[in-house]
């Protein structure tokens, strides 16, 4: 069997993004912090009786296209923050992850190999499925996190991160309509942007 590979983050690209309800009061790790991760169950690697996931991705379009994809057009009420959270909007955050930190590729074939995993298993929309192998992953206690393709687009990368100890905010902005990363999230994956003219 060829020996199993390890994502790890190199020097050119520490950086990841998240998109999500901030409120400029809040402490990084309370509702409206960077940091804070809500309650799960929900997603595609929640085990939420063994572990919390902060997902990210490796661009800024890419987070983009995560939050706001399942809408077809894209208009100011997007931006609003999440009803629970009186004062907050969403925004953009920019982190730095450690360049140590292991997250498993389930972009290399010998990874897949390894798992014993499909690529259709791993962009499944069975979370049935999908929360059974990033158990698995998470008991060799070995990595931090996941990482695979945006259901979005390819060439944006999704990580599920369980261990968030070495992950540093280096900036939050509130989104408007006209963020350039917004604009490239909605022509990369064709939403209509309200004001904007045809994309």
């Amino acid at each position: 069997m060829a020996s199993p590979r390890v994502f790890t983050h190199s020097p050119a690209l520490p950086t990841v993004y998240r998109v999500f309800p901030f409120v400029a009061s809040a402490r990084p790790d309370q509702p409206g912090g960077a940091l804070y991760i809500p309650p799960q169950g929900a997603g595609r690697l929640d085990n939420p009786e063994i572990y919390s996931v902060l997902c990210v991705s490796d661009a800024e379009a890419g987070a983009i296209a995560e939050a706001f994809g399942r809408f077809p057009e894209w208009t100011p009420a997007i931006l609003a923050g999440s009803p629970g959270l009186p004062g907050s909007v969403r925004a953009i955050a920019r982190y730095h992850l450690a360049g140590n930190v292991r997250v498993c590729d389930l972009n290399h074939p010998a990874r897949l190999l390894n798992l014993d995993l499909r690529p259709s298993e791993v962009v499944s929309r069975d979370y049935t499925c999908t929360r059974r192998w990033a158990r698995r992953i998470y008991d060799q206690h070995v990595f931090a996190g996941v990482r695979w393709w945006s259901y979005y687009d390819p060439q944006w990368a999704s990580i599920g991160l369980w261990d968030i100890r070495q992950l540093k905010i280096e900036q939050v902005r509130p989104l408007s309509l006209n963020d350039p990363a917004l604009i490239e999230a909605s022509r990369t994956i064709v939403r209509r942007v309200a004001g904007a003219g045809r994309v």
